[in-house]
């Protein structure tokens, strides 16, 4: 698997349009063929730096991206409205593991 964590500074005044185009971005690549997860996200630290990460199945999922037109149509709009390059990270995995056992909250016990 290969896991892509990247940065995207929006301009402030740019915001609602990135994430309309963010939200439509997503949608669409989440339906090509070996893409396991892609979501975009904005900090809660810095308002216009928006994360993107993504999991795909392999590498040849990943440049099949690269090539496809949805790819293509986000970076010529994006270009406008944003104030800096991203930046991308790629990671491979070979498996994951869950460390601790998912369980319900119980807010009684946090006293």
């Amino acid at each position: 698997m290969i896991i892509g964590i990247g940065d995207v500074y929006a301009q402030i005044p740019r915001r609602e349009e990135v994430r309309e185009l963010m939200r439509s971005t997503q949608a669409r690549i989440r339906e090509q063929p070996g893409c396991i997860g892609y979501e975009f996200a904005e900090s809660l630290e810095e308002p216009g730096r928006f994360i993107v990460i993504q999991q795909w199945r392999d590498e040849a999922a990943l440049e099949e991206h690269y090539r496809s037109a949805t790819f293509a149509q986000y970076q010529t709009a994006i270009t406008d409205q944003i104030v800096r390059a991203s930046e991308l990270r790629l990671y491979t995995m070979q498996g994951g593991l869950r460390p601790v056992e998912a369980s319900p909250s119980d807010p009684r016990l946090d006293d």
